[in-house]
């Protein structure tokens, strides 16, 4: 089928894929499409600023040339999912480390671990969007960011993309391989009501056993620094590489009711300095047995920066943290950073 020419969003596709080669797309087609809300700004994202002639004897410019290709940045935006399929591999390419799953027992659920590398060299993503008539590609894009955060009752997501630049005559990438492009599940969105956040002290207990907080609000951000350097001879950026020395991930917590719990984050944080872990989980249905779909999010080793007080009719309270690496695996936890689970039923490494 020819691509569509009708401009409406519900009519247009969007797929990922892990690319091999930087500045080199991949082909995309079946289980490579994405199921995003917004394509994060694809086609206003290619940049060349224009480098006007001005020279002696010239009152008026008769010579002008665009230069180096900007980095591309796009934002895609799109609903979580526990079987997230292609997003799942643009996070995991964030992390780093996914690795071969764990087949629980013998049924269909698999359990994921992605885990925080040093750096995400040599990991990025072909990334492609139908436009009316057109199919825009960028054949090779860092993934530095990611952004979750509770709205309209479910868990959304934003990535943060690098690209080296954006075309619309891809000979990869054309109307064949996005029309095949299937989706590996369209159920199963991660709703707010599935979630519980639990937190205490990094020296104490396993927090899986303490209290949900009541959270009212949400919003966890993982980011890395990417450069964006060109090289002579080619208009397009190289891979980015981190050009700041420590990775960052930051947890915001708003609580509806200002109460004895929240109040002692105050002292915990000023006073004490207590360090935290935490554990944002998600679960969702049965996938077979007692297995279920799941999302968790755990931070072993989290500093409070600043409690939210907030004096209004109903005096609220909120919470920021930023997330360390620990000393050694606290009780309870795997690793000594942040790291992500995910349970499903895709049988293979995201990143292989």
């Amino acid at each position: 089928m020819p691509t569509p020419t009708i401009p409406q969003k519900s009519h247009l596709a969007a797929g990922m894929a892990k690319a091999s080669n930087w500045q080199e797309a991949v082909a995309l087609g079946a289980n490579k499409g994405i199921l995003i809300n917004a394509d994060g700004g694809v086609g206003s994202a290619r940049n060349q600023p224009y480098l006007p002639a001005k020279e002696a004897d010239h009152p008026m410019v008769k010579e002008g040339d665009l230069g180096d290709i900007d980095a591309v940045d796009v934002n895609p935006e799109f609903t979580m999912r526990y079987d997230p399929g292609q997003l799942g591999t643009a996070i995991a390419a964030l992390f780093g480390i996914a690795g071969t799953p764990q087949q629980q027992d013998t049924t269909a659920a698999w359990r994921h671990t992605f885990q925080w590398a040093d750096n995400n060299f040599g990991k990025f993503v072909t990334f492609a969007v139908e436009y009316p008539g057109k199919i825009l590609e960028i054949a090779t894009a860092k993934v530095y960011g990611l952004e979750l955060n509770i709205a309209e009752g479910f868990l959304k997501g934003v990535l943060n993309l690098r690209g080296d630049t954006v075309i619309d005559d891809s000979t990869v990438n054309q109307a064949a391989q996005m029309d095949a492009l299937t989706y590996i599940d369209i159920e199963n969105r991660i709703k707010a009501k599935h979630a519980s956040v639990k937190m205490n002290a990094q020296s104490g207990g396993d927090v899986a056993s303490e209290n949900a907080l009541e959270v009212s609000g949400l919003n966890v951000k993982y980011s890395r620094s990417p450069d964006a350097e060109h090289v002579i001879g080619d208009q397009r950026i190289i891979e980015p590489v981190e050009n700041e020395s420590a990775s960052l991930a930051t947890v915001h917590l708003d609580f509806p009711r200002f109460n004895s719990v929240n109040a002692a984050f105050f002292q915990d944080c000023f006073k004490n300095e207590t360090e935290q872990k935490m554990l944002i989980a998600f679960t969702g249905e049965t996938i077979e047995s007692t297995y279920k779909y799941e999302l968790f999010l755990y931070f072993p080793r989290l500093r409070m920066t600043k409690p939210l007080g907030s004096w209004e009719d109903v005096v609220k309270s909120g919470l920021d943290l930023v997330a360390e690496e620990a000393a050694s695996n606290p009780t309870g936890m795997s690793y000594k950073r942040f790291y992500i689970e995910l349970q499903n039923k895709q049988t293979t490494d995201y990143l292989a």
